[in-house]
């Protein structure tokens, strides 16, 4: 566990140097040469990779200018942790040289959250290692055996103590840093909702992060767990303002990221990238499925390598594997089924049999062709506290402060949050081919 007695004074931007704004169409201007381990982190190949991800994997094909990076959205993580981060220590007694030393890791861990990200956003997940690549795994890795360590170490920062601040491991006033990167109401969440919703031309993303910013403070008092103590609290006045954002939020999952289209695109994907990785010829030409990712190897790993390797496939001799690659690079969706709620699915694995039956006289393979997705999200699932001793319960909900030194969790005093957190955003949802959907319809669907 990493304490506040681990961390040293960073260095920061002399009066003499030179001062580095990157223009953010979401941020405005963002300072980038505060503290100069930023710019040097930036300037790595790991970053710089970052370019070349989209943020939002497929959302394109149904929201054309959704083909916004993880490289800009890494550099809004950054900031609107510093403006929360600002926000909070004003009105906290911490001593002056406790935020100079939290305010630049703080920094560099939002900075460098999604450096180990795959192709293709989350889809690479179900892809790379046989589909159990964990990209916050492979980001820990980069950051203490790569040239950032070096970068960090030069800048008296230590790497495991950054690795520490994003697993949630640290201590004492560390631990409202790591909660402001990654908890339910965090710099990550609220950049790519802001971000999303501009480059998908959706209304839902209005977050008004200085509102939310000057609501939050730091919880000294007893708690109904342990692990609350010295956490971020919102204050009673921020409640329509974290509303806002959760609604937002929910909206977001429900239009964007969990659209049929979308979501079929990403199945189709997958599935293109499993049937290559049962081919050797195919599997070997770009890249292979199977093997285990490294710092080394991620450097050339990004969408383009992807769109490369589905051209290639393209011209596959093939026919399963040419055919979900044409999809991929036309735009050519299954068809998708919903079952109502008057719809009770049969058990699935009881007839996977006869599904197999049904698409083999049609041709085709049920591997590739039926796909169930479970699609299940919601906008806000409240932590009910079970382990008084619980370490990561600071990050699993949102809590208010009711004054006279009381804690509550915010769907308990808003019944908005409430009422959202208790609706799916999705039901399963079938894709196959439209020649094969009333078959499978009928399978599926019990009769009465």
């Amino acid at each position: 566990m990493s304490k506040l007695s681990d961390l040293n004074i960073v260095p920061s931007r002399g009066n003499d140097d030179k001062i580095v704004q990157v223009m953010d169409p979401v941020h405005n201007f963002i300072d980038i040469s505060e503290y100069p381990v930023i710019q040097q982190l930036i300037d790595t190949p790991y970053f710089q990779r970052l370019r070349r991800l989209h943020q939002l994997g497929l959302a394109s094909t149904v929201y054309p200018n959704a083909t916004h990076s993880r490289f800009a959205h890494s550099i809004g993580v950054m900031h609107v942790f510093l403006v929360m981060f600002d926000s909070i220590v004003k009105r906290s007694k911490l001593p002056k040289r406790t935020i100079e030393k939290l305010r630049p890791i703080g920094a560099v861990a939002a900075l460098l959250h999604d450096i180990g990200h795959g192709p293709f956003s989350h889809v690479s997940e179900k892809i790379l290692e046989n589909g159990e690549f964990d990209h916050e795994s492979l980001t820990r890795e980069i950051i203490l055996n790569t040239e950032i360590h070096d970068i960090l170490k030069v800048n008296k920062i230590e790497s495991k103590l950054v690795c520490d601040v994003l697993k949630h491991q640290v201590v004492d006033e560390l631990r409202f840093v790591s909660q402001l990167i990654s908890s339910q109401l965090d710099a990550d969440r609220i950049d790519y909702l802001m971000r999303d919703a501009l480059f998908t031309g959706v209304p839902y993303g209005k977050i008004d992060i200085y509102r939310i910013a000057n609501t939050l403070s730091i919880w000294n008092y007893d708690a109904p767990a342990e692990s609350l103590k010295g956490t971020i609290v919102v204050s009673k006045k921020g409640i329509e303002a974290v509303e806002n954002y959760l609604i937002g939020r929910y909206h977001m999952y429900k239009g964007v990221y969990y659209h049929k289209t979308v979501r079929c695109m990403e199945n189709i994907l997958i599935k293109t990238f499993k049937c290559a990785s049962k081919l050797k010829k195919e599997r070997t030409m770009i890249i292979d499925t199977s093997k285990k990712i490294t710092p080394k190897s991620i450097l050339t790993m990004d969408d383009y390598l992807y769109y490369s390797a589905i051209h290639s496939w393209h011209n596959s001799s093939n026919k399963t594997l040419k055919d979900l690659s044409s999809r991929i690079i036309n735009r050519d969706l299954l068809k998708v089924w919903r079952p109502t709620k008057s719809d009770i699915v049969k058990n699935m694995a009881d007839m996977l049999p006869d599904i197999k039956k049904e698409y083999k006289k049609n041709n085709l393979n049920s591997d590739y062709y039926f796909i169930v997705d479970p699609g299940t999200r919601y906008g806000y699932k409240p932590y009910v506290i079970t382990d008084q001793n619980n370490e990561l319960s600071s990050t699993s909900h949102i809590m208010v402060d009711m004054g006279d030194c009381k804690l509550k969790e915010i769907s308990e005093v808003s019944s908005i949050v409430k009422a959202t957190s208790q609706e799916n955003v999705d039901n399963v949802r079938i894709f196959t081919p439209e020649n094969i959907l009333p078959s499978v319809k009928k399978m599926l669907t019990p009769t009465h």
